[in-house]
């Protein structure tokens, strides 16, 4: 039988080209701070200079002042951009960790061993193969190019565009071409993998799987599935610091007061849960199927059991003395029956709160310091005052 490829994600395309390039090393911790490093450089670096140099030469030091109060730039570029790279070497291990749990925790039947080999296979292919990553650098430049002709130049940041023209300028068409691009990218790939690991959790759905309805993770053994979605965290850090730094530019530059606004950090927490605990409930017809198998062959067990029990020790003639309770009656009862309790408790859906909060705290901890900048710190001192005493 064929072993299990190493990781059911390949490595993506642009890193493959910066390895040739020489500009990172295999070592992962190296590897993973190059590529930020560099992303930064061609993100944010470049945006910096052609400013400085733009208000340098016009005398518009305006300009300067802009991009240096724009709060969205830096957070996309010095924030977000550095988590989603260094989520792929965060969260990408531990997804294949998970989906080597199937054969380690024996719930794929061996027959279909060659099925779940094959599913692995195509996930590796699908991951960042060369056509998925020209669709996508075709997706994120076609919304590119829609942003330069239908957004509205009073909409953009003034460093956008050349002092007292409608002319943008070269750090305007920087962050154009290569920055936001870099930005889309990076967030549409892990879009294509959460769609691609949803997929491989479909097709195993599908598979032969030995799910024990009388599990004590109550969810047929697949509780390890449900926890998946905590890996994502990272990545719900990543979207509320890109939200929250547009929402930060509101509230400084148009004066907006975040406490009159709170659907975008709701919208964004909520969106965030609903992507990343979709996943797992792909296994909801197969554990409900488990739930109701359990459900009348462990419940039929337990009734013969009982009626056995109630007709031995239940008699109108049956005298109860202190050797009567240790007969092993009691005790193979009593663990039978908590047994089955587990059946009808099992959860036909893998959903994990835990992991929703998580996810959910994630998302919305970049807007922490956009509320308390409004509120007053005495008010904040009294409150931390009354906890403490």
């Amino acid at each position: 039988m064929t072993e299990p490829t190493a990781s059911i994600f390949e490595e993506p395309k642009h890193v493959a080209v910066l390895r040739r390039l020489r500009l990172i090393k295999p070592a992962h911790r190296a590897q993973a701070f190059r590529r930020v490093l560099i992303a930064m450089a061609f993100a944010w670096v470049p945006l910096a200079v052609l400013c400085a140099m733009q208000a340098f030469v016009s005398g518009h030091q305006e300009l300067l002042h802009a991009f240096f109060t724009d709060v969205a730039v830096h957070a996309r570029f010095l924030l977000a951009v550095p988590i989603l790279i260094l989520s792929e070497y965060i969260i990408l291990p531990r997804l294949d960790l998970t989906a080597q749990h199937f054969l380690t925790s024996k719930i794929i039947d061996e027959a279909d061993r060659q099925r779940f080999d094959d599913a692995v296979a195509s996930t590796r292919r699908l991951s960042l193969g060369v056509w998925p990553s020209a669709t996508m650098t075709f997706i994120v430049y076609a919304f590119v190019i829609t942003i330069v002709l239908t957004v509205h130049q009073d909409a953009l940041p003034i460093w956008h565009y050349a002092a007292a023209s409608t002319h943008r300028s070269l750090a305007g068409w920087w962050h154009m071409v290569i920055s936001l691009p870099l930005l889309l990218g990076l967030l549409l790939s892990w879009v294509w993998r959460v769609g691609v690991w949803t997929r491989f959790l479909h097709q195993v759905s599908h598979m032969g799987l030995h799910l024990v309805a009388s599990h004590p993770d109550k969810a047929g053994g697949l509780l390890f599935v449900a926890f998946s979605p905590r890996m994502f965290t990272p990545l719900a850090l990543a979207i509320g610091i890109i939200t929250a730094g547009t929402f930060a530019n509101e509230v400084i530059h148009f004066g907006w007061n975040p406490m009159d606004h709170p659907a975008t950090p709701i919208a964004t927490a909520i969106m965030v849960v609903v992507i990343f605990l979709v996943p797992p409930l792909v296994f909801g017809r197969m554990l409900l199927m488990a739930w109701r198998r359990g459900i009348f062959e462990y419940g039929a067990l337990a009734s013969r059991l009982g009626t056995q029990f109630e007709n031995k020790w239940l008699g109108p003639d049956r005298v109860v003395d202190p050797e009567s309770l240790e007969k092993p009656d009691f005790s193979s009862t009593t663990d039978l029956y908590g047994v089955t309790a587990n059946v009808y408790s099992m959860r036909p859906i893998l959903f994990d709160p835990r992991a929703a909060l998580s996810l959910a705290v994630a998302a919305l901890l970049p807007f922490a310091p956009i509320w308390l900048s409004v509120i007053p710190a005495k008010v904040i001192l009294s409150q931390l005052l009354k906890m403490v005493i």
